[in-house]
C-alpha cells in the first residue's frame, strides 16, 4: 500500500514538472518587438502603400530616471503594393519578431484616407492579435509626419496619441466602431491630427514637432469625405457620450461669460411622424462659470439663465452644423441608423439598403440642450 502511494505521488510530481516546463512552440518575449502604433500612407508610386511602425526599444528604456539619453523607441517604414508585402520588408530587417498585441493606435494619411481605408481594415480583421479597441485617427498630410512628434509628457509618440483618445478631450473612434458602422451602411467621424514645428521651452528652445487635435475627419463607406472643426467635433463626441469636459465662451446682451462643462451626457431618441422617423438629440451637462464680465450680483438668476440659454444655442448650432455637413456627404456620423433599428426594426429593414441616400435627402432631426450652471465663482449654486 505504501509503495502504491509512493508511485502515485511520484507520478503527480512528474506531471507537475512537465506542466511547468514552459512553452515549446512560442517565441520568447525577448525575441519580440511590440508595435505600439501603425501609420498608413499612400505611396509615391500609384497603387503602393507606405507602412510606418513605431516600437519601443527595451535597451533604451530609462530605469528610474537613468539610462540612455537617446529616444526609447524606433520608427521603421517600408513601401510596397500591399500591406503584407510592406510588413514583410520591415520584418526582414528586424532582429525580433513583430507582435501586434500592444498596438493601440492606427493613423491614416489624408491622401490614403480619401482613397479608402478598406485594405487596412480588411488586414486588421484577419490579424488575430490586433485589438479591435485600437484607436483610429487621420493626419493632415502624411501619417508618417506624425510618428516623430515630440513626446513632452509621455515616453513615446504612440503614448501621446493613445492618451488623446483615452483622456476623452475630443473624439474617440475605435476599430470596432468602424466595423459596426460599415456593417450597418453608416458613416463615422475620426480624430483629425495636425503636425507643426515650433520652438519648445521644454526642449531647450529647439525647433521640435508638436501635434494637435484639430477637429474630425468624416467617413462614408470607408472613404474620407470631409472635415469639421474642433468645436463641432466636440459636440459630436458629446452626442456619442465620449466627452469628459469642455470649455465654452458666450455673449449675452449684458454679459460676456466663460464656463467649464462637466457631467456631460446625451439622449438620442427616434419617433415617427406620419410614418417618417424624426431624431431628437439632446445634449445635457452641468457647468461652472470661470469668468463673467461684468461681475454678477449675488443671486442674479436672470443673468445666469441668459448665459445658459446662450451656451445652449451655441452648442446646438455647432452640432447641427456638423450633422448637416455629414448629411451633405451622405455620412451618418452619429450612427442614427442604430437608434432606428432598435426602435423600429421594420422601418429600418426598409430604409437600410438606401440609408446613405436617405441621410442625404430625407433625414429629419432636432438638436436641443440642457446646460445647468451649478457654480458661479465663489457664489452659491443656483
Amino acid at each position: 500500500m505504501k509503495v502504491r502511494n509512493l508511485y502515485r505521488k511520484s507520478g503527480l510530481m512528474l506531471i507537475s514538472f512537465l506542466l511547468c516546463s514552459g512553452c515549446w512552440s512560442k517565441v520568447e518575449i525577448n525575441e519580440r518587438t511590440f508595435i505600439t502604433a501603425m501609420y498608413v500612407d499612400k505611396g509615391e508610386t500609384p497603387g503602393d502603400i507606405e507602412i510606418t511602425l513605431s516600437m519601443p526599444l527595451p535597451n533604451r528604456l530609462a530605469p528610474e530616471g537613468g539610462g540612455s539619453s537617446k529616444n526609447p523607441y524606433a520608427i521603421v517604414s517600408a513601401t510596397a503594393p500591399t500591406i503584407a508585402d510592406a510588413l514583410e520588408k520591415i520584418q526582414t530587417d528586424l532582429t525580433r519578431k513583430i507582435s501586434w498585441g500592444h498596438t493601440r493606435v492606427v493613423v491614416f494619411g489624408e491622401a490614403y484616407a480619401k482613397e479608402g481605408i478598406e485594405d487596412t481594415l480588411a488586414w486588421i480583421a484577419r490579424e488575430p492579435l490586433f485589438h479591435l479597441s485600437s484607436y483610429i485617427m487621420v493626419a493632415k498630410g502624411k501619417a508618417k509626419n506624425v510618428s516623430d512628434l515630440t513626446p513632452v509628457f509621455e515616453e513615446t509618440p504612440s503614448d501621446v496619441l493613445r492618451e488623446f483618445s483615452t483622456e476623452e478631450n475630443l473624439l474617440k473612434t475605435q476599430v470596432l466602431n468602424i466595423f459596426a458602422a460599415e456593417k450597418m451602411n453608416q458613416g463615422f467621424a475620426s480624430l483629425l491630427l495636425t503636425a507643426q514645428k515650433s520652438y519648445m521651452a521644454s526642449e531647450d528652445g529647439e525647433l521640435k514637432k508638436w501635434v494637435s487635435q484639430s477637429g474630425a475627419a468624416l467617413f462614408k463607406q470607408m472613404k474620407m469625405v470631409g472635415t469639421i472643426s474642433d468645436e463641432e467635433a466636440r459636440t459630436v463626441s458629446w452626442a456619442e457620450r465620449n466627452l469628459d469636459s469642455m470649455t465654452i465662451s458666450v455673449r449675452t446682451k449684458k454679459e460676456k461669460a466663460s464656463m467649464t462643462l462637466y457631467d456631460m451626457h446625451s439622449d438620442v431618441h427616434v419617433r415617427l411622424e406620419q410614418g417618417e422617423p424624426i431624431f431628437d438629440i439632446k445634449l445635457i451637462g452641468k457647468a461652472e462659470l470661470n469668468s463673467v464680465i461684468p461681475i454678477l450680483k449675488a443671486k442674479d438668476i436672470v443673468a445666469v439663465r441668459d448665459i445658459e440659454k446662450a451656451a445652449g444655442e451655441k452648442v446646438s448650432a455647432q452640432l447641427t452644423k456638423a450633422i448637416r455637413f455629414g448629411q451633405s456627404k451622405g455620412a451618418d456620423i452619429l450612427r442614427l441608423g442604430y437608434r432606428l433599428e432598435w426602435r423600429y426594426p421594420k422601418i429600418w429593414k426598409t430604409l437600410r439598403p438606401k440609408w446613405i441616400s436617405y441621410i442625404k435627402n430625407d433625414l429629419q432631426f432636432h438638436v436641443t440642450t440642457d446646460i445647468n450652471i451649478q457654480f458661479v465663482g465663489s457664489e452659491s449654486s443656483f
